[in-house]
């Protein structure tokens, strides 16, 4: 280890500020969240940044850019949630702004698993830097879980070639979306629906299925309350062949994918840049999602009422015993004014190493 790193424990401490720094910027884009610390060589942090969208500069720039004091020739060190890109696209590659500022020391937490811009690390070694993981400088493993969990939806993404994907359902407490005459609105709270909008501004695409914007000429947009538009909207997409009737409210604002292949059409999405979809097209399309492993998170809202008969929230999915059972972990439960909302996750998505 270079002679001019820091402490560990500056160290553990800078890559808890930068994944604290890179949960300020959005998720949504394409781009990953990514937060930077810059320290002294005793290990006082001189600068933070993150990465605040597509087409901004990264954390790494954007700590060199808020770096005020002048600190002459001492060898200071960046401290990445994520390996510094080494790709020129909407901006400069990272790894070569590192180089070019004289930083000495680079520690990320996570690899990069994109191909068109991995290799910072290995082009910052070839330049002489001390380029090293956080865990081979000895950052505590709790630390660089933390830092992981900022990204590892988007690493999935990438290493899958298609979104983040959640299906969202609300039902009965016994299970039913609608009632036997069809009415359906609302199953769930004001509350429930305005956490819901709010789960729509962060994701990059929202899919319904022709059966449901038939059924409820939805707008598929992200509001508050007051009808309101959110700062971000997704990109609504309508996925089945039936047309929309021209006096609908997506009739020409939403793309349309005639065909019933939902992993190419996520796919489609990925390529254009798109790491995170939401599934809001009703118990077809969830069921159909579900059957072929493409859901990776359930959002769940129960509302506290009982049917008895009408639409279930899910089809049949094809399973026999319990012993074929999905398994999901929960991953929050939140109270929303007498409905509950769960968000779970299903159990076979890995924890991807760093």
């Amino acid at each position: 280890m270079a002679q001019s790193m820091p402490p560990r424990s500056a160290l553990t401490h800078a890559l808890a500020a930068a994944t604290k720094a890179a949960l300020q910027g959005p998720r949504i884009g394409g781009n990953p969240q990514v937060g930077c610390a810059i320290l002294s060589p005793a290990g006082r942090i001189l600068a933070m940044g993150y990465h605040r969208g597509a087409g901004s500069p990264h954390a790494e720039v954007d700590a060199l850019a808020n770096l005020k004091e002048d600190t002459g020739s001492a060898p200071l060190t960046a401290v990445v949630t994520l390996e510094p890109c080494n790709h020129s696209g909407k901006t400069p590659p990272c790894s070569h702004a590192l180089v070019k500022s004289g930083i000495k020391n680079v520690i990320w937490a996570v690899q990069d698993p994109n191909p068109k811009a991995a290799g910072g690390g290995e082009y910052l070694k070839r330049q002489g830097i001390n380029a090293l993981t956080a865990a081979e400088v000895g950052i505590e493993e709790n630390v660089i879980s933390s830092a992981r969990a900022v990204s590892i939806k988007w690493v999935q993404a990438i290493k899958r070639g298609r979104p983040w994907t959640i299906a969202k359902v609300a039902q009965t407490l016994d299970g039913y979306c609608a009632a036997k005459d069809g009415s359906s609105k609302w199953i769930t709270n004001r509350l429930s629906r305005a956490y819901a909008h709010r789960i729509r501004s962060s994701v990059d695409v929202i899919i319904a299925g022709t059966g449901t914007v038939l059924a409820d000429n939805p707008q598929l947009s992200a509001r508050l309350a007051d009808g309101r538009d959110l700062p971000y909207q997704p990109r609504p997409l309508v996925i089945g062949n039936r047309d929309i009737p021209a006096d609908f409210y997506l009739a020409g604002k939403a793309n349309q994918a005639r065909t019933h292949d939902l992993k190419a059409v996520l796919e489609s999405c990925y390529q254009q840049g798109e790491i995170f979809a939401l599934l809001e097209g009703g118990p077809t399309l969830i069921t159909a999602a579900l059957k072929a492993d493409l859901v990776d998170e359930l959002h769940l809202y129960l509302a506290p009422r009982l049917l008895g008969a009408g639409r279930q929230g899910l089809g049949d999915l094809g399973i026999d015993s319990l012993a074929s059972s999905m398994e999901f972990s929960l991953q929050q439960v939140k109270e929303l004014g007498g409905d509950v909302f769960l968000a779970l996750e299903k159990k076979e998505t890995p924890c991807l190493p760093g």
